[in-house]
């Protein structure tokens, strides 16, 4: 079991530690899961300026920034494919062309 996290200050604000407890309690359920936890700034990730006018092809290029950066720590720990631990599904198109697959998507539940 895998999940991608990018933090929200709001979500994260009001959820408080409810949503990564749901995440760990998923895991240990599972007997076992992956934590990517990709932070504004990390090496990879870029930052999200604060309410800045976007495109969709800028969204859609920070996104495979984001992606990329989850891909690679994952094929870097040997995981080729992951059933997908998510509070909203994507659809990672290419995700292939790193070497790993999403054989399901989970739905994360608070």
């Amino acid at each position: 079991l895998t999940r991608l996290h990018k933090p929200n200050i709001v979500k994260d604000l009001f959820s408080g530690p409810a949503r990564m407890q749901a995440v760990l309690q998923h895991f240990k359920r599972a007997g076992r899961g992956v934590l990517v936890y990709l932070r504004d700034g990390a090496a990879g990730v870029p930052v999200q300026p604060v309410a800045q006018p976007t495109s969709a092809e800028a969204d859609r290029n920070r996104q495979w920034r984001e992606v990329g950066v989850g891909a690679q720590i994952l094929r870097d720990l040997g995981i080729t494919s992951i059933r997908n631990l998510t509070s909203s599904v994507h659809d990672y198109k290419g995700l292939s062309g790193f070497g790993i697959e999403i054989v399901s998507n989970e739905r994360l539940e608070l």
